[in-house]
This record gives structure tokens, C-alpha cells and sequence, in this order.
């Protein structure tokens, strides 16, 4: 971005405006994921699975010259699979799926295993996909510049076809949120009770997993980690403190993604900054002020 100083905003937004969208969007649906996690008392998975997904899409790059040779790729060469084709982000997404939906099974088996913590048991899976990401993007003979560019959360490269994804997968999302919310948060904060008033928990733990997998594999495909962590932890943090119902908690949560999803763009234009990054640096700015008055209240 060292050659948008003389860039009207009028301008930058129409260059950039699928990147924009797609972090407007995000910062619009993935907090509202970062709530039911919260509830659940599993926020660390949002810090665990993105990075899962980071590793499968590495490993994707890892194993894609192989693949290619052996399986093939809708007919495309190396040079041709590692370009913005819509067979090579299906290619990244299928991995990116594989690794969370496997981190998240594991995860959840290792839990109703039960021995040892919940927060140990999230914090050894994260070392493990961070190790794996580095270690496949070291044996990768291709991609590194886009592992680099996904780790240090830059959005710009985001164009129609991408956007066009997340805008599919987040909007399904979202309506789902809105149709079973009641019935999801009952099932994530009190599973006892929803049994007993005759609720199918078992379903709607599946519909919740099932939008956490494929929500966390589009993400860090398209947006990275980086910004999945921050969307997915701080807004729902930020609203905690300020929210007097269950409802008015995962407005707020969406309404604190969105606003620092707007001054992450803005900072990421005017400072020079990866634009993941930014947005995740004024998540945690705006969830300050609702950590110290949740401190000051006890």
C-alpha cells in the first residue's frame, strides 16, 4: 500500500472494494460465532481452529505439484493451480475444511474424554497446527509469498470470486443464527435444561458445529487468521460487559465487529498496515473499556 498516499478514499474504495466488503461482512457475522463459542465456554477454539485451517491450507501447498501429477487439477499446471482460479481455491478451501472439521473432532472427543483442562487441551492443539503450518510452508515448493501474506492477515488481494464465497457461507450463517439462536444458546449455556424442556440438543450442537467448521474454513482461506482470532474473541469480550440480555449480547458482539472491522480499514489505509491485522488491533482496542468496567463491577 506505499503507492496509495495520493489515493482518494473515492478511489480505494472502488480498487479494494471486495476486500473491504469482505471485512465489513466478517465483522458483521463472525463475532456472532464468537458468541455461541463464549457461551459454550470454548472461545479458545476460535484462537485453535483458524489456525488448523491455516495448516491444511499450507499442507494443501505442500502435497499440490504430487496432487497435480498424480490426481490433477481441472486440467491445470502448477503455475496455472497457484494463480486465483476457481479450482485452485477449491482445491485450498477442501484442505483448509479437512484440518478444522479434524482439529474440531479432535477437540471435541478430547473433551468428553475429559482429564486435564479444556484451556490445556486448546493451547497443546494450536502449538501443534502452528508447528504444522511452519513446517509444511518450509517443505511447500510453492506459495510461500500467499503463506506470508495469510499470516500477516493482508486482505487486499481479495477479489469477487472470494468475496462471492464468504458472502454464500457467512449469509447461510447468519440465517441460521437468526432462525435456532434461542434453541443454540439454550444448548450451548445450559444442555441439561434443553433437554428437559425437549429440545434436539444433538442437532443443534451439529448445526453449531457444522457452521463453526465451515465458517473458520472459508475465513482463514480468504481473510486469514489472524483476523479470524481477533473477530472471533475480542468483539464477544467487548459486549460481554455492556449486554443485559442473551439477545442484546450477540448484537452488541456483531456491532463491535463491524465498528472495528470500519476503523481497521480506515488505520490499515493511513498507517500502512496489514489490513487482518488492523482490524484485530482495534478489536482489542475497543474491548478495553468493557474489560475495565467489568473489572471495576467486581
Amino acid at each position: 500500500m506505499d503507492g496509495l498516499d495520493g489515493v482518494s478514499w473515492a478511489d480505494r474504495l472502488s480498487l479494494f472494494r471486495w476486500a473491504i466488503a469482505a471485512a465489513l461482512f466478517a465483522g458483521a457475522v463472525y463475532p456472532l460465532l464468537g458468541t455461541f463459542l463464549h457461551v459454550r465456554r470454548t472461545s479458545f477454539y476460535g484462537i485453535a481452529l483458524p489456525q488448523f485451517a491455516t495448516a491444511g491450507m499450507v499442507c494443501g501447498f505442500a502435497v499440490l505439484p504430487w496432487w497435480i501429477d498424480t490426481i490433477g487439477l481441472a486440467g491445470l499446471d502448477l503455475s496455472a493451480a497457484t494463480s486465483d482460479s476457481h479450482a485452485a481455491m477449491n482445491y485450498h478451501l477442501a484442505w483448509a475444511a479437512l484440518f478444522t472439521f479434524g482439529g474440531l473432532a479432535l477437540l471435541l472427543w478430547l473433551g468428553q474424554r475429559g482429564g486435564g483442562s479444556e484451556v490445556g487441551r486448546v493451547a497443546a492443539a494450536f502449538a501443534i497446527a502452528s508447528a504444522a503450518t511452519v513446517l509444511f510452508g518450509r517443505i511447500s515448493p510453492v506459495g510461500k509469498g500467499f503463506v506470508d501474506e495469510l499470516i500477516a492477515g493482508e486482505l487486499l488481494g481479495v477479489g469477487v470470486h472470494e468475496f462471492e464465497t464468504i458472502a454464500v457461507v457467512l449469509g447461510l450463517s447468519a440465517l441460521a443464527f437468526w432462525l435456532f439462536h434461542r434453541d443454540l444458546l439454550l444448548a450451548s449455556y445450559d444442555r441439561e435444561t434443553a433437554l428437559v424442556l425437549g429440545k434436539r440438543v444433538l442437532a443443534f450442537e451439529g448445526l453449531l458445529v457444522g457452521v463453526t467448521g465451515a465458517m473458520v474454513s472459508v475465513g482463514a482461506m480468504a481473510l486469514g487468521p489472524i483476523l479470524l482470532f481477533g473477530l472471533l474473541v475480542l468483539p464477544p469480550i467487548a459486549a460481554r460487559a455492556w449486554a443485559k440480555s442473551m439477545t442484546g449480547y450477540l448484537l452488541l458482539s456483531s456491532a463491535f465487529g463491524v465498528a472495528a472491522a470500519v476503523l481497521g480499514v480506515v488505520a490499515s489505509f493511513e498507517l500502512d498496515l496489514p489490513m487482518g491485522a488492523a482490524i484485530t488491533a482495534c478489536a482489542a482496542l475497543l474491548a478495553l473499556p468493557g474489560a475495565i468496567r467489568g473489572r471495576r463491577a467486581a
